[in-house]
Formats: structure tokens, C-alpha cells, sequence
């Protein structure tokens, strides 16, 4: 997986918006290493997922406040979930990498049990990775991807003008940081 990039950010941005292009990088490094993990391939692939989700997570879990929580609630559940689902096939890739290198290092009389070992957890990462395909599936028909976008474009995507005009108002009228992003947010909305 490519270096997760981070968007540029100006020290007069608002938080907010800094933490909005923060989120929207690292879930588009969930959504670009998707279809290595599906296509199976590359053990790597399931790994980079994993690492990218868990990128997500830690920036969503220091911007809790920023965001409405309903919507925000339910895209962080997400990408805890995409973490989970993906961490039996992980499990079972290091584990048989693992035992690869012991049965080289084994005796001929140990090999034919790692062998066996190792058909067991080649049929139940099989399992699990089944059980991956179909939830990645499922979040491609509910449209997780797309709902990521909407609620996180991609820097540059959105229309910064409409954030630092709403924040610059708020700010002049002298509303609360809450009643500035209830505001923001019902005009994204």
C-alpha cells in the first residue's frame, strides 16, 4: 500500500475542516486497497486494509465533536467493523507464514503434521475470507463508499469557500463552536 498521503492543511483552517480532509485521505486509502483484498492475490492486500481502516478509526475517534452523530456514529461503527472482518483472514495469512517457515526449518518426521496443521488453517482462512468477500460486498451495496465521499470529499472536492464563510459568520455573531457546526451541517445537509 502506497504511504498514506496527508492533505495539505493551512494553520487558518478550522479544525473541523482540517479533521474533514484528514478523514476523507485516509478513507480513500480504505477504498484503494479494497480490490487487492478481494482479489486475493496478495496476502498484503487484506493487511493494507486493515492498516488504512484502523488509520480512520484514529482520526475519527479525535473528531467526535465535529461532526453530526448520527451519520458520523455510523461511518465510525463502519470502519471498526472493516477492522474486525478482515482480521480472521490476517490471522490466518501471518499464521501461515509462520508455519511455512517452521516446516522448512522442521524435521522430516515433524513436516506431515505441520502439513496437516497448515490444511486446517488454509480451509478455515478459506472461511473467513468468504465471510470477508461477502461483508466488503455488502458495504459496496449500501453504499458505503459513496456515503464516505459525500460526508468526506476528497480535498479540494468541496467547496472551502462555503466552510470559511459559514465559520467566519459564526464567529462574528459570537455563537458557540456548537451552534456553528449545527449550522454548517444543516446547510451541508
Amino acid at each position: 500500500m502506497a504511504k498514506t498521503m496527508n492533505p495539505a492543511l493551512d494553520p487558518d483552517q478550522d479544525y473541523r475542516s482540517a479533521m474533514q480532509a484528514l478523514i476523507a485521505t485516509r478513507w480513500a486509502a480504505v477504498w484503494e486497497a479494497v480490490p487487492v483484498a478481494l482479489a486475493g492475490e496478495d496476502p498484503e492486500g487484506v493487511h493494507d486494509v486493515r492498516v488504512a481502516s484502523r488509520r480512520v478509526r484514529a482520526a475519527m475517534d479525535v473528531a467526535t465533536d465535529c461532526f453530526p452523530k448520527p451519520w458520523y456514529r455510523s461511518l465510525h461503527r463502519t470502519a471498526k467493523e472493516i477492522t474486525r472482518a478482515l482480521g480472521d483472514v490476517r490471522d490466518r495469512d501471518v499464521l501461515l507464514e509462520a508455519l511455512a517457515t517452521e516446516r522448512k526449518r522442521a524435521k522430516v518426521a515433524e513436516r506431515p503434521g505441520i502439513d496437516e496443521l497448515i490444511a486446517r488453517i488454509e480451509r478455515e482462512r478459506d472461511e473467513a475470507r468468504e465471510r470477508m468477500v461477502a461483508f466488503l460486498t455488502d458495504l459496496d451495496a449500501r453504499g458505503v463508499r459513496e456515503e464516505t465521499l459525500r460526508r468526506f470529499p476528497p480535498p479540494g472536492e468541496d467547496d472551502p469557500k462555503a466552510n470559511t464563510s459559514n465559520a467566519a459568520s459564526a464567529r462574528s455573531n459570537g455563537r458557540a463552536p456548537a451552534e456553528q457546526h449545527q449550522e454548517m451541517e444543516e446547510t451541508r445537509s
